[in-house]
């Protein structure tokens, strides 16, 4: 996929919004892969208007001309960003659920928020990769709902913890063939 200058804009003009908002150093930050003191703290991009509208425009540039009938992932700081782009493209969102949904029916407990079905098409986003754990997780519960994963988009890989290879290696491991697209690094970040 060749990037437009506008498409390369938007981009700019998001990193940008995460140096200044969302990167915090000289702090105490628990993260999956342990307690960090510099960290990129994406609520403050998911939570603002601009930032959505950014981190938006950037997923769905990603998924635009993927054959894909939903976009999903951890819900916590990513849900306006699924939505954002999920708009944009015409489809659905799903997100996995940080606890088991215990209310609804009783002999269908869900870890997924999604009217995805087996078979159906979709890419997982993630907003910043440590260990990788939430994304991994967010493939077994697609894989477990049947699901098939395109792609997967990482917003930013925050190179703590070796994330993005757990990714891999969990997808060599189950025999799945998913590319992962980094939007930036730490080090494109700082």
């Amino acid at each position: 996929m060749e990037e437009t200058a506008n498409t390369l804009e938007i981009k700019e003009q998001l990193k940008e919004l995460i140096r200044k908002r969302a990167y915090k150093k000289n702090s105490h930050f628990k993260t999956p892969s342990g307690i960090v003191s510099e960290f990129f703290d994406f609520l403050e991009i998911s939570l603002k208007h601009r930032g959505v509208e950014l981190a938006g425009e950037v997923v769905f540039n990603e998924i635009k001309d993927l054959d894909i009938l939903a976009v999903g992932g951890p819900a916590h700081s990513v849900a306006s960003i699924l939505c954002r782009a999920a708009f944009l493209k015409k489809i659905g969102v799903f997100y996995i659920r940080d606890t088991i949904k215990k209310e609804g029916n009783i002999n269908d407990p869900k870890w997924i928020e999604s009217r995805i079905k087996g078979g159906d098409r979709v890419a997982i986003v993630g907003d910043v990769v440590s260990s990788g754990s939430q994304i991994i997780r967010s493939i077994q519960q697609v894989i477990q709902l049947g699901g098939e994963i395109v792609k997967i988009i990482i917003i930013i890989d925050s190179q703590d913890g070796k994330g993005i290879e757990k990714i891999k290696k969990f997808l060599h491991t189950n025999m799945l063939s998913v590319p992962i697209q980094v939007i930036f690094t730490r080090k494109d970040l700082l």
